[in-house]
C-alpha cells in the first residue's frame, strides 16, 4: 500500500506522542517513593572476599591470610536532598559476611531516590549509644558484637588465619572504642540514582591495614603520591583491648569503603 504524505505525518506524530508518553511515564515512576538499597560488597584489593577457601597476600609482610568471619556496624545513616536531610531512625545495622551471599545490604523504604544528593553513615556506634544499654536497630548488649558495659560494642570483627611457610597464626581483630567511630560522606551522582534504587559500596579489607589514610596523610604532611605502608599481620595478629593497636587499625576506616 502506498503511503501518502498525510499518513507519514500521522505516523511520525503518533510515534512522537508514544515516545513522549513513555518518557513522562518513566519520569513519573522514578518520582514515586521507592526502597533505597545500600549494598556492601567485601573485597581484598581488586579481588572479591571469599570466606575460608580463598587466600590473600599479607599486605605488609610475608604469608597469606584467609578470612572466616567479617562483620561491622553501619550506623547514623543520613540522606541529603536539595531542601532537606533525612536521618534514619534507630539507625544501627550489623552488616555481616558470614553466609553464602557475596554481599549484605540495608534497605530504607519510601525514598525519592532521584533527588538524593549525598549519603553519609558511620562505621561503628556513636558514643551516646555505645555507652548505653539499648535495644535499638541491631544493637543487642548480649550479642557477640558486644564487649561489656564499660567498653561498649565491637565496631568491626574480623577473624581468620595467617599462613607463614608451615605454620598458621590466628588472626583476631575486634575494633571498638568511642574514638574509633568514623563518619563517611559520599556524593551521589545522577548515574548512581538511576540504578533501580541500589547504591553499591566496596569494602576493601586491604585498605583497613594501611598505616595512614588520606586524613592522616594531610595531617602528617606525607607526599600525596607516596606509596602507603601496610600493617604486617604477623606483627599485629591479635587486636582487642589495646587502644594503640585498635587506633592503628581504625585509621583504615577513613578509606576502606567507597562507591562501586
Amino acid at each position: 500500500m502506498m503511503m501518502t504524505k498525510s499518513t507519514k505525518i500521522t505516523l511520525v506524530f503518533g510515534t512522537l506522542l508514544l515516545t513522549a508518553g513513555l518518557a513522562i511515564s518513566s519520569l513519573w515512576l522514578q518520582a514515586l517513593p521507592q526502597d533505597l538499597t545500600i549494598r556492601f560488597h567485601p573485597y581484598v584489593g581488586d579481588k572479591p572476599l571469599v570466606l575460608n577457601s580463598q587466600s590473600y597476600k599479607n599486605p605488609g609482610g610475608d604469608g597469606e591470610f584467609s578470612i572466616r568471619d567479617f562483620q561491622l556496624f553501619i550506623s547514623n545513616i543520613a540522606l541529603v536532598f536539595p531542601k532537606k536531610t533525612i536521618n534514619e531512625a534507630e539507625s544501627y545495622h550489623l552488616v555481616r559476611f558470614d553466609g553464602d551471599s557475596t554481599f549484605d545490604q540495608i534497605v530504607i523504604p519510601d525514598i525519592k531516590i532521584q533527588n538524593l544528593r549525598k549519603l553519609s553513615f558511620g562505621i561503628g556506634i556513636d558514643p551516646k549509644a555505645n555507652g548505653a544499654i539499648l535495644f535499638s536497630g541491631d544493637l543487642d548488649p548480649n550479642s557477640r558484637m558486644a564487649w561489656n558495659w564499660q567498653v561498649g560494642y565491637k565496631f568491626l570483627l574480623l577473624e581468620g588465619t595467617l599462613t607463614l611457610k608451615e605454620s598458621q597464626l590466628p588472626l583476631v581483630y575486634h575494633i571498638g572504642f568511642d574514638e574509633s567511630f568514623t563518619k563517611l560522606n559520599f556524593d551521589i551522582a545522577p548515574a548512581i540514582n538511576a540504578k533501580n534504587g541500589v547504591i553499591d559500596f566496596k569494602i576493601d579489607l586491604r585498605r583497613l591495614f594501611q598505616k595512614s589514610s588520606k586524613v592522616a596523610k594531610s595531617s602528617i604532611k606525607l607526599n600525596s603520591n607516596e606509596d602507603l605502608e601496610y600493617i604486617n599481620m604477623s606483627e599485629m595478629s591479635h587486636v582487642k583491648f589495646s587502644p594503640v593497636d585498635v587506633k592503628a587499625i581504625a585509621i583504615g576506616f577513613h578509606d576502606f569503603i567507597s562507591i562501586l
